[in-house]
């Protein structure tokens, strides 16, 4: 299997990355600010910046978001992102351990980890796919939408792998600031290709299993068949 699951986050050439876009964060180049309503009394506000500008005959655009969480107009934790594809999750995630956590996006692939009542934060962006050493990371799962289960300490990804095709992922949510990073498919659990379905979207979490919609067709599986292929896949990967 060619994909790595090594955190990319804060590397050198991630560090490069971010360094290059910075620049764009300036009000010269603010292009729209928008305002969110969070659950929990959060809301987030996030201004996005672009320029055009033309490099070798072609025009390369930059784009950056600075977002803002606040609650009841105070700051809480700000986060920039250099990729203007992804949109912010609403909900804040009640977890088992009895800590509130918000997810965010600081990159289109990889998912970030709010502790809002610690400020804690934990960054991960997978090294992904073998890709161009001229990229920081290769494709990974682009995450969506995100469902934890406090039962079963697991948590449901619906995502897709650049724009097509859509599927749901799933993995162990234990411990949100050092998460095991290794998800599954549940196609892949349930032994069906993925192109076999057109669209395969989250339903919901009911009587310890997770229930999906493969196109028209209910699909579902237990927790303890998930996180058996979860424990699985990470032995096989360490």
């Amino acid at each position: 299997m060619d994909f790595s699951y090594k955190n990319v986050y804060n590397s050198k050439k991630h560090k490069e990355f971010m360094d290059s876009q910075r620049y764009v964060i300036d009000d010269k180049f603010l292009s729209e600010t928008e305002i969110y309503e969070l659950s929990d009394g959060f809301s987030l506000e996030i201004s996005t910046y672009e320029e055009e500008k033309q490099s070798k005959g072609h025009t390369v655009r930059i784009s950056a978001q600075k977002s803002t969480l606040k609650n009841a107009d105070s700051t809480i934790y700000e986060y920039y992102c250099f990729y203007d594809h992804t949109r912010p999750f609403t909900e804040i995630i009640h977890h088992k351990n009895g800590h509130r956590y918000y997810a965010f996006h600081i990159d289109l692939y990889g998912i970030s980890y709010l502790d809002v009542d610690t400020l804690e934060v934990y960054h991960y962006i997978p090294e992904g796919y073998k890709h161009e050493e001229k990229h920081m990371c290769g494709e990974s799962f682009i995450i969506t939408d995100i469902h934890y289960d406090e039962k079963s300490n697991l948590i449901a990804y619906g995502g897709c792998y650049w724009a097509t095709p859509y599927g749901v992922m799933v993995g162990d949510f234990s411990d949100p600031l050092n998460f095991n990073p290794h998800l599954v498919s549940l196609l892949d659990i349930l032994g069906f290709g993925y192109y076999l379905y057109d669209d395969v979207d989250f339903k919901e979490w009911k009587d310890n299993k997770l229930y999906i919609m493969c196109d028209s067709e209910e699909k579902s599986l237990s927790a303890e068949e998930i996180r058996k292929s979860i424990n699985e896949l990470t032995e096989r990967n360490l």
